[in-house]
């Protein structure tokens, strides 16, 4: 009531806010983030452990529940979830919302690296990094090809050096190169001419570690010149390696190309990809923790031109998956479904009311409350996603209500001769009561979202902002456009006739419902 009675007394003021609130949800909608799910925000850091060929009791036994005691003693952790596989230990510790990300990551990784100390002797230190839920699959899929390369060759460019350069782009994560052959320097031996010269395969791999290698010695002044010395025992060409000794007899040495052949070859193919029917390589593109897929693939599209003039010639990037074509049809269609949800009820207000111009201030209410909830969703750092849109929906339906009801009564005290002030202060306290309760009942209904944990909160989280946003702006429209507006376009023939249920010769037809 108070509501209206400040209306009434500054109807343009009343104006100015509105446009001004409308304007600043125009402004504020193509700056927000856009995703397929809200953005994860409750800390959660990964750690990933590697032991190849551990049986995967062992690793629980010896890897994981030892990561467990020690990451545990994290400050503000709330939950862990560990998995463990051969050769693999996956522990996940969560922490609550008032934790700051960083200050997780830097406890779980000072805790985990006390841990070696524990851990069996060969186990690869522990890879500690954020985790996102929202994010188990790729945002795209970059392949490198080339008519003239070969596998090993599209590996060693897309793993060495695309890997890195692709890193720096924000939001980016690229972990891993699939396809190709992995570059090795292998010794194949001959089992038979080994037991001949009473040798072993541990003979051979110590030969071959025991030559191979770069020593700094130190440096040496020479005049006026300090000069850096090292020994250099890495030979130039794989085939050098053939000449290594493995055993110094009295007349001749054993060298590796009598037991067998170092080959610059690759290791056993495991994984094969084909672009237009020819072998090559893709490079799986993941999203950082807190980025939004639309984002990160614009980014990357936008970067492709730069990283393929910093890549040999001949070598062809391209985008072969990208999974924003999916959040935008999703996003799109979700907004369509609203807009026709708006078009439909606006279409039945003119129907039931049968007076277009008592029927345009409440169809505009839709509008309206949708850009104040986005305001709202933006205020409080939401994006648009398929639950925000999902809860605008779902409210789109009951945001005419309030203004349908006001609208109703005034010109119900309208018909009753009433003038138009006191019909509009009268009509509004009437059903100002009853409007506030059924706004709070549809919103309480979402109170107990807010009470939720973990992946229950984060993805409804935002739908009950979105529609409690949506309801509390169509009250405040209710008790204070409308009024301005039935005053103004009202308050003569106007109320009239729609009083009568829009009849031109003025024939009552019952009141608005």
């Amino acid at each position: 009531m108070k509501l209206t009675l400040a209306a009434l007394k500054s109807p343009y003021a009343v104006i100015v806010a509105a446009l001004m609130l409308a304007a600043v949800g125009v402004f504020a909608l193509p700056r927000m983030a856009t995703d397929l799910l809200p953005q994860f925000r409750t800390p959660a850091v990964q750690i990933l452990t590697l032991y190849p060929g551990m049986p995967a009791p062992v690793v629980e036994a010896d890897i994981t529940s030892r990561l467990e005691r020690w990451t545990g003693q994290s400050n503000g952790i709330s939950r862990q979830v560990s998995r463990s596989l051969t050769g693999v230990s996956i522990v996940r510790d969560y922490f609550r919302e008032d934790i700051d990300p960083n200050t997780a990551m830097s406890q779980v990784s000072a805790l985990a690296a006390s841990d070696m100390y524990y851990l069996p002797p060969g186990t690869a230190p522990p890879m500690v990094m954020p985790f996102d839920p929202t994010a188990p699959l790729p945002v795209a899929l970059l392949a490198v090809s080339s008519p003239t390369a070969t596998e090993k060759e599209l590996y060693d460019i897309a793993y060495f050096r695309l890997r890195n350069l692709l890193q720096g782009i924000p939001g980016v994560i690229a972990p891993a190169v699939y396809g190709g052959k992995i570059r090795r320097i292998l010794a194949r031996v001959d089992p038979e001419r080994l037991q001949h010269f009473d040798l072993s395969p541990l003979d051979v791999a110590a030969s071959l570690r025991l030559q191979n290698t770069l020593t700094p010695v130190g440096n040496v002044r020479i005049g006026n010149l300090d000069y850096q010395l090292e020994t250099n025992g890495i030979p130039e060409h794989v085939e050098e390696m053939n000449q290594f000794p493995l055993q110094l007899g009295v007349t001749q040495p054993v060298t590796i190309a009598d037991i067998g052949v170092v080959e610059d070859t690759a290791q056993t193919q495991s994984n094969i990809v084909r672009i237009d029917g020819r072998r090559q390589v893709y490079i799986p593109i993941y999203r950082q923790p807190g980025a939004n897929t639309l984002g990160v693939v614009s980014e990357l599209r936008t970067a492709l031109g730069g990283l393929r003039a910093s890549l040999p010639n001949g070598i062809s990037l391209d985008v072969v998956f990208d999974q924003s074509t999916f959040v935008r049809h999703a996003i799109r269609a979700l907004a369509t479904e609203a807009a026709l949800g708006a078009l439909l009820a606006a279409v039945m207000v003119i129907l039931f009311l049968r007076s277009f111009r008592a029927s345009l201030v409440i169809i505009l209410t839709i509008p309206l409350s949708v850009l104040v909830a986005l305001l709202g969703l933006f205020l409080t750092g939401h994006s648009v996603n398929a639950m925000t849109l999902g809860g605008l929906a779902l409210a789109i339906g009951r945001l005419v209500d309030d203004a349908i009801v006001v609208l109703e009564n005034i010109v119900r005290h309208r018909h009753a001769g009433k003038p138009i002030n006191e019909a509009i202060v009268e009509g509004t306290r009437e059903v100002g009561a009853p409007i506030f309760v059924a706004t709070a009942a549809t919103c309480i209904v979402f109170v107990p979202v807010f009470f939720l944990e973990g992946l229950g909160k984060f993805l409804f989280g935002p739908l009950a902002l979105a529609v409690t946003f949506a309801m509390l702006a169509s009250y405040v429209i209710a008790l204070t456009v409308v009024p301005i507006y039935a005053r103004r376009f009202l308050g003569g023939d106007g109320a009239s006739r729609v009083a009568h249920g829009g009849a031109e010769d003025g024939t009552a037809h019952g009141p608005l419902s």
